[in-house]
């Protein structure tokens, strides 16, 4: 019994892509509240996590703390989300798109500031 509760940590990449595209479609009242996609980030390095927290970061393509992936809200994903929610942080694309604009408000370039000094006559 043990040894298949272990294989049950190695979820393969094609299924969840196959239970993914199965729960993609949704009914009309899901799809108009949850957001299509999610913004996941490895904020916490791997060093000394379980099996199956690593087996889970495999699965999602996090394997470098820093590391951005944007993955499909569905249900499978989001419960491997759940599992290691501890390790990464979670946002909308949305929300990671209005943070993007701002950041990229802030650091654009502006006009310079001319201080143009009178002479004394």
């Amino acid at each position: 019994r043990r040894a298949s509760a272990r294989g049950l940590a190695q979820v393969k990449p094609a299924c969840a892509e196959r239970a993914g595209r199965r729960m993609a479609g949704g009914t009309g009242a899901q799809a108009g509240k949850l957001a299509q996609h999610l913004v996941v980030k490895l904020m916490r390095g791997t060093a000394g996590k379980q099996k199956l927290h690593l087996a889970t970061l495999k699965t999602l393509k996090l394997n470098k703390a820093g590391r951005q992936v944007v993955v499909p809200n569905t249900p499978s994903v989001r419960g491997k989300l759940e599992q290691v929610s501890h390790l990464v942080s979670i946002k909308t694309l949305e929300q990671h798109n209005q943070e993007l604009a701002g950041e990229r408000e802030r650091l654009r370039v502006r006009e310079p500031i001319v201080v143009r000094h009178q002479t004394g006559g």
